[in-house]
């Protein structure tokens, strides 16, 4: 190993001749390098164009999902509120239908019957000798209702 005054002198002998010893540095490297070290200084950073194109699309790719993103959204939330509507026109129609359950309910009752008879119809309780009590023998082969036209048209 040589000291390093010796390399020093050694080193100087060479520059004396002309001749040097260290690699020829490429041009254009030299450029690109300093640009980035001055723009680095700066505070900004250029790519290169062949990375520009991997980034652009991968920018893109991002923006087209989040627009999508927003328009599901959006979507979901159109849908939502349909179902909600829907749900609060079923449970009114629910409503009606209880009331109308109630109605036939009370509708049908014998004493609903009778008052309505009387009231809208005129109609009058019959005496007890004008009531006949029908067992299950004394049904007629041809049928009550064809008695009781027979009776009433002739």
């Amino acid at each position: 190993m040589i000291a390093p005054e010796q390399w020093y002198e050694y080193q100087k002998q060479y520059h004396k001749y002309g001749i040097d010893m260290k690699p020829q540095v490429d041009r254009e490297a030299q450029r690109v390098e300093r640009r980035r070290k001055a723009e680095a200084k700066a505070g900004t950073l250029t790519m290169p164009s062949s990375g520009r194109k991997p980034v652009l699309l991968m920018v893109l790719a991002v923006a087209i999902a989040l627009i999508l993103g927003v328009v599901l959204a959006s979507t979901a939330a159109k849908l939502t509120y349909d179902i909600n509507k829907a749900k609060a026109q079923n449970d009114a129609i629910a409503g009606e239908i209880g009331d109308l359950d109630v109605k036939i309910m009370s509708s049908t009752k014998i004493s609903y019957i009778e008052g309505a008879a009387k009231s809208e119809l005129g109609m009058k309780t019959a005496k007890p000798k004008n009531i006949v009590y029908i067992s299950a023998g004394d049904v007629p082969e041809k049928g009550f209702a064809d008695i009781i036209k027979e009776k009433a048209y002739n």
